[in-house]
């Protein structure tokens, strides 16, 4: 490079030897070298090596974002007719029960947004009058997946509690019945959803574990008729400094059985007491050809029930077993019912929310000692649609003359998937 800068100037100097003998004064000479110099400046500058143009932006990164977004979600739609028996819930109704948007982002391999919203019963009005639309929107999940090792991973944000058969796998197209048992409504309230941050990971290919840090419940909004449903607090709230901790085992020990342990303990009381509520659960499932056999056992202990409410228990226990068969003829699984599916099934449920004494005696009572008996059918013409219809007995153990909390019914839903 420096060789062929001199020769560019050698050159230069001897086409301009003409003007410098014509220069009368040191002026024109010093003009002269100045416009020598701009000619040799300029030389220099056309041989410079063109720099390299900026390089475009990456238009890659946010379609590959864009093509690892899902969508999803599902819903339920329901026409219920319960019983008249003096509780005034006697009715015949269409419900829009629930609708609910699910969005997955894989931002890399390694990490992940998962969001889900729902709809109930319409929806809300800011101001609502009368019979308007009075439901709820909520935030279900919106959490950010570090997916680290098999075994290893970690998850933090709004995260279902994984406790139960049924709140993690809360989906219609999940169990049979039109509603989610009662007792995973009412010791377990699904869908139960806390913000907080955990890990998980699969432990060889039978096991896989979920251990939460988690907002925990508001114990003084338990009761013996909603268990402790109502004790679900907002999800930038918590009524102590205490934290909950959560965590769920499932194995699969053999073809065709799944069971799973999960467990919950937290302090439920308002900062300045204390008040731990411990739940243990523990569901299966086992099949056999067409048969399918499920269970659920539930117990909620609190061991100074009378710092929350006068009216609960120092222990709330419950449990459900259900049979089913798939009766489809093969024979008829063709054309567009080719995935389809027919069930029929049985569920018989209990629980009590006032198992050992109460803080208040007066208010016990044997309608908190509940039972249901369900019954019913499941037609599935695609995996991701159920159109189910089913009947339920209720039952309780109350004195003459007490109001029962819940009615018989009739109840047809769809449920779907997508």
């Amino acid at each position: 490079m420096k060789k062929s800068l001199s020769m560019i100037t050698t050159f230069a100097l001897l086409f301009s030897a003409a003007p410098f003998a014509q220069a009368d004064t040191l002026e024109d000479l010093q003009r002269q070298i100045r416009e020598l110099s701009a000619k040799v400046q300029a030389l220099q500058e056309e041989k410079k090596p063109a720099q390299d143009p900026a390089p475009p932006a990456d238009p890659s990164y946010g379609k590959k974002l864009w093509e690892s977004t899902k969508i999803g979600g599902y819903g339920e739609l329901d026409y219920i007719s319960r019983s008249e028996n003096g509780n005034g819930r006697g009715a015949s109704v269409f419900d829009p029960h629930r609708f609910v948007l699910y969005v997955t982002s894989g931002f890399t391999d390694w990490l992940t947004l998962n969001a889900e919203v729902e709809w109930e019963h319409g929806g809300v009005k800011e101001d609502v009058d009368g019979d308007e639309l009075s439901g709820e929107v909520v935030v279900e999940q919106a959490f950010l997946d570090f997916a680290i090792k098999p075994y290893l991973n970690v998850k933090t944000g709004v995260m279902l509690v994984p406790l139960g058969a049924i709140n993690l796998y809360h989906e219609p197209t999940n169990f049979n019945s039109t509603e989610r048992p009662d007792l995973d409504r009412y010791l377990i309230p699904s869908t139960w959803s806390e913000m907080g941050v955990g890990v998980y990971g699969s432990l060889g290919s039978k096991v896989d574990y979920q251990v939460l840090l988690m907002n925990g419940l508001n114990g003084e909004e338990f009761s013996a008729s909603n268990g402790i449903r109502n004790g679900r607090q907002n999800l930038n709230k918590d009524n102590n400094r205490n934290k909950a901790v959560a965590g769920r085992v499932e194995i699969r020990p053999v073809t065709n059985l799944y069971t799973n342990f999960s467990f919950y303990s937290a302090d439920s009381a308002p900062k300045g007491s204390s008040a731990y509520t411990t739940i243990a659960a523990f569901d299966g499932k086992y099949s056999y050809g067409n048969f399918d056999l499920l269970g659920e056992y539930v117990h909620v202990f609190q061991n100074n029930p009378s710092v929350l409410r006068d009216d609960i228990g120092h222990n709330m226990s419950g449990y459900w077993v259900e049979g089913a068969y798939h009766f489809m003829p093969k024979a008829w699984k063709t054309g567009k019912l080719s995935e389809a599916d027919t069930i029929i099934f049985a569920r018989y449920s209990e629980f009590d929310t006032q198992q050992g004494s109460i803080a208040d005696p007066s208010k016990a009572s044997g309608k908190f000692d509940r039972s249901y008996t369900n019954f019913g059918l499941v037609f599935k013409p695609v995996p991701t649609l159920a159109i189910k219809a089913d009947y339920q007995i209720y039952d309780d153990k109350r004195q003459a003359g007490e109001v029962p909390l819940d009615n018989d019914k009739f109840q047809l839903t769809l449920g779907f998937v997508f």
